[in-house]
């Protein structure tokens, strides 16, 4: 078992625009977390994120969601989109946090 000072919080993110950017030097400086996967339906985001972050990238925020290694959801898309993608992943027991 690994101890709780070396484990990682394995966060998956919903929305890679304006705020995730705000975001990642947060989420990156942290030695606490890890940036796993996420989820936009832009490619070029997508693409972007797997090769400088090394995390998995889906085009829908369900797929996101579904990943077993995904623990926490940090959704960060338009305010309108909120509502929806906090029940997916409630849905698939994730823990969230909404920007």
């Amino acid at each position: 078992m690994t101890p709780m000072s070396d484990r990682k919080l394995r966060i998956g993110v919903i929305g890679l625009g304006r705020a995730f950017t705000i975001m990642l030097p947060t989420f990156t400086g942290d030695k606490r977390v890890q940036l796993v996967a996420a989820a936009d339906p832009r490619a070029d985001a997508r693409e972007r994120f797997a090769a400088e972050l090394g995390g998995n990238a889906y085009a829908e925020a369900e797929a996101l969601c579904a990943d077993p290694a995904v623990e926490v959801v940090y959704i960060a898309t338009p305010h309108q989109n909120h509502a929806e993608h906090t029940r997916i992943a409630a849905t698939h027991g994730k823990h969230v946090v909404v920007e």
